[in-house]
């Protein structure tokens, strides 16, 4: 799943650094902004088959792949 993640993000952002490091701040190392931000939410939804209400996920969640890795798996849960 991380994997897949990190390819979403690479479709994206086109920058290396995100298949070196699944821990660096995406938005402080400017791999996605705002717009990269909606269209990877929208990604992860159809992807995973789950629906994100962003406004009810802590906004430091989206700042790693390793961290939006551990959110798409609690969603996948159930």
């Amino acid at each position: 799943m991380k994997n897949k993640i990190i390819d979403i993000l690479y479709e994206i952002s086109e920058n290396e650094l995100i298949k070196e490091n699944s821990e660096i701040d995406l938005f402080e190392e400017g791999i996605i902004d705002s717009l990269g931000f909606m269209i990877l939410l929208n990604r992860l939804e159809e992807e995973f088959d789950i629906e994100i209400q962003p406004s009810q996920i802590p906004a430091d969640t989206w700042r790693s792949v390793d961290k939006i890795a551990k959110m798409v798996e609690g969603y996948l849960e159930g």
